[in-house]
């Protein structure tokens, strides 16, 4: 049996107490638990989903909205260039979407959206989705004919898990895509729309593996919608409220002031070398979003660079790629992010990532260095969500965690 599919599973009925759904009819709500694979040496974790009568992996990504998979015969386009080059050079899976025939396509409206590694556009359809055997029939998905390389070579797409407010549909005359920020058609993402169903309770988890630094692709942990994951966790967890996004003009999510990424708001943080039983805090409180598809933690400087200089031997700040470098075999500090009533504490592996070339670094860096339009945002990424089980409730606006043991 492949590593592919061994990932399509689906597991019982699990519940968070005191979780109660939004107000609906009462329904029989399922979970479904999906295995992920972890590629790019731990970094990027993607899940089987199906739409139409195909299943692609694709990257799991609570930083954005949208569900897109690439089209048979897409066309790959140079980030920097803009000319057209290999299909391969893309680097997703040889997997692609063609029309099944439960494929609709929307008129009137066409799919674009900028992530930090580059942009899709394709159309927007309607198509069955399926995630762990729970099925939408008619979800608004988009079918990418058009991106810039961003792939792994594992996964077809991506899916997306944050707010409405900020989901990629536009109108079909938009073709400036220098502005797909702009002319929103908001729609309910999957989960939403499985939530809205009454298919599954308003919630889903995550439950990342903590992967070895050669493993280039293995087993990357779990992800639940509607429950939690089988993973050994605390029983204790810290809520926090899903904040309103702060400094993202209201443009960014349609004129309206409402929850865009999963953006909480930090107490302190905790640090301090491995080797000592002191650590320092950091009192200055800030807001940060959860982005399961970002393989570094952007955090204020004044929390980074103190930080990275406890790694022992200490990490190295390079210039022109704006991260740090380190040791592979360095001893990480101790770092810990408090949430709620709780301070979660990264394993030290999981503070140093490995490239393909053999290459180390923190994977803590400024968040100055993914400012993009005069907007800098505070992103915790994957390092962290190695170490819990999080919880990500759109009915409650609210996020859980648990130390993961």
């Amino acid at each position: 049996m492949t590593l592919f599919s061994l990932l399509i599973v689906t597991a019982g009925s699990l519940a968070i107490a005191g979780a109660k759904p939004l107000s609906q009819p009462p329904r029989q709500l399922s979970s479904a638990t999906t295995p992920l694979i972890a590629t790019g040496y731990g970094t990027v974790f993607d899940a089987p989903v199906t739409i139409g009568n195909q299943t692609f992996m694709l990257l799991v990504d609570t930083g954005s909205s949208d569900t897109y998979v690439m089209q048979t015969g897409f066309t790959c386009i140079n980030s920097t260039s803009n000319l057209v080059i290999l299909e391969e050079d893309c680097e997703y899976s040889q997997e692609t979407y063609h029309k099944s025939k439960t494929y609709r396509k929307i008129a009137n409206e066409m799919f674009g959206v900028e992530y930090g590694a580059g942009l899709a556009s394709g159309s927007m359809v309607y198509e069955e989705v399926s995630i762990g055997g729970i099925t939408v029939k008619s979800q608004k998905t988009a079918i990418a004919n058009d991106s810039n390389p961003m792939g792994d070579g594992v996964n077809s797409g991506l899916l997306g898990l944050a707010y409405p407010s900020i989901t990629s549909a536009h109108p079909a005359n938009h073709t400036d895509n220098s502005t797909y920020w702009y002319d929103r058609l908001v729609y309910n993402p999957l989960l939403f729309t499985m939530y809205e169903e009454g298919l599954i309770d308003s919630y889903f988890s995550l439950a990342l593996a903590h992967t070895p630094q050669n493993a280039s692709v293995t087993l990357g942990g779990y992800m639940t919608v509607g429950g939690l994951p089988p993973v050994d966790h605390s029983s204790h967890f810290s809520t926090v409220p899903v904040e309103i996004t702060e400094g993202i003009p209201l443009w960014y999510t349609s004129g309206k002031k409402t929850q865009s990424y999963w953006s909480t708001t930090v107490k302190n943080v905790k640090y301090g070398a491995s080797s000592s039983d002191k650590l320092t805090t950091n009192s200055t409180s800030f807001q940060a979003f959860i982005d399961s598809g970002n393989y570094v933690s952007y955090l204020p400087n004044e929390i980074i660079e103190p930080i990275n200089a406890l790694f022992s031997p200490p990490a190295t700040y390079d210039s022109a790629s704006g991260v740090y470098i380190v040791d592979c075999s360095a001893n990480a500090p101790e770092f810990g992010i408090t949430l709620g009533d709780q301070t979660f504490y990264h394993d030290g592996s999981d503070l140093i990532y490995q490239t393909g070339d053999g290459y180390c670094y923190s994977a803590l860096a400024s968040s100055d260095e993914v400012s993009l339009g005069g907007i800098t945002l505070n992103i915790i990424g994957v390092p962290f969500l190695k170490s819990v089980v999080a919880v990500f409730d759109f009915g409650k606006n609210e996020m859980r965690f648990a130390k993961k043991y």
